[in-house]
């Protein structure tokens, strides 16, 4: 057959390459979204999580030692979009460390604490500064109260920790506290 001698012969190459300039393009577009997902961007920690594991040298002045605390179940850290957040203690939490002598010390802590946090723009760390606090705090050393319930503070203003966060898991870091968290 000879082509038609009223028409130009027809090309099909603009067609294909803007297709498959589109397909590049929603392939590379799904690809960053499940890579964002999975890769911890700074969304991820925007959310309310529950303490998982938690580790914490705290220096207890009583026995003249830093002690390394767990516990922490109930905890709920809220993390707001809008840079502010929350580490709820609820009605009580429990954290609890092996004195040298095989005491038991305990603090039990209750209420909110807020916050202000800023992510680093790789989103790889986070700094936190407190905002006000509303949280007390019991000491025991075995069984026996050290002082009185009182109201916790924080005397550091602002602190940073190392954070990384995937799909459902969080975690900070600042080599003395280590808290892991699951998305509630």
């Amino acid at each position: 057959m000879q082509p038609s001698s009223g028409s130009p012969p027809r090309s099909y190459r603009a067609p294909i390459v803007v297709l498959a300039a589109l397909l590049f393009l929603l392939v590379g577009g799904i690809v960053v979204v499940l890579s964002a997902r999975a890769g911890g961007r700074a969304p991820c920690p925007v959310g309310e999580w529950a303490v998982a594991t938690y580790q914490d040298a705290v220096p207890v002045d009583a026995i003249g030692q830093t002690l390394v605390f767990t516990g922490g179940a109930g905890t709920v850290l809220r993390l707001r979009d809008d840079g502010t957040g929350e580490t709820d203690y609820g009605t009580g939490v429990t954290f609890t460390a092996a004195a040298p002598d095989g005491r038991t010390v305990r603090i039990n802590v209750a209420g909110p604490a807020r916050f202000r946090y800023e992510l680093a723009a790789a989103g790889s760390t986070i700094s936190v500064t407190p905002a006000a606090n509303d949280t007390t705090s019991q000491v025991f050393i075995g069984d026996t109260p050290l002082g009185a319930e009182g109201k916790y503070s924080d005397k550091t203003e602002t602190r940073s920790f190392r954070v990384a966060c995937q799909d459902d898991s969080l975690t900070q870091d600042d080599g003395r506290l280590v808290v892991e968290y699951r998305r509630r």
